[in-house]
């Protein structure tokens, strides 16, 4: 019977210490829920699969709006403006002008300073191609961007480097042509506070 009695309050004190490491858990986990934030983005946009295997590369800038809807889910817009054109092995001429975009996705912390992201959304891309006549890429121009609007998505890190500001490091697809399956892939470094 003594087994018993000992095993049971075992068991017992095994719960509550589960219980309380859990409450001290959900405490320690950063509050989101209800709070707006600003960023702003610095980033190179990579054009992958123009011809066969050529590439293209700007460098943009972005301004990031966003909320938390839950501890867990956020929603965004993103305005951005490409900054530099790039040539294209001297066959053709990439430029991205501006973008706007729209994402909701999960946020998951990872420690108090720092937590891991991966939204979906879509875009709206003005960009310019300009081919050299008589070159393999000479019908770009009716090809790039041909849709405007594109699924997009993004997956990054954010660290917490003093009360209410982070460092976000991100990568994910802007845009990908219907007719001419370029993608235009993105990474970037930014700064966000949250309010």
């Amino acid at each position: 019977m003594k087994f018993f009695s000992r095993v049971t309050a075992l068991i017992f004190v095994s719960v509550l210490s589960l219980q309380t490491a859990a409450q001290e858990a959900a405490e320690d986990t950063p509050k989101k829920d209800g709070l707006d934030y600003i960023g702003i983005n610095g980033l190179l946009i990579d054009h992958r699969s123009i011809g066969s295997s050529q590439t293209a590369k700007n460098w943009a800038t972005s301004i990031t709006m966003g909320t938390y809807i839950t501890d867990y889910v956020k929603v965004e817009t993103r305005f951005g403006k490409g900054l530099t054109d790039d040539d294209v092995k001297g066959v053709a001429t990439l430029e991205v002008n501006w973008w706007a975009s729209w994402f909701m996705g999960l946020h998951y912390p990872l420690a108090e300073w720092s937590s891991i992201y991966g939204q979906l959304g879509m875009s709206y891309v003005d960009g310019d191609a300009s081919a050299i006549e008589g070159t393999a890429l000479s019908d770009l121009d009716d090809d790039f961007l041909s849709s405007k609007f594109s699924m997009s998505w993004i997956a990054g890190l954010d660290f917490n480097v003093t009360e209410g500001w982070y460092v976000t490091a991100e990568a994910g697809r802007l845009h990908r042509g219907t007719a001419s399956d370029i993608n235009m892939m993105h990474y970037g470094l930014g700064l966000k506070y949250e309010f």
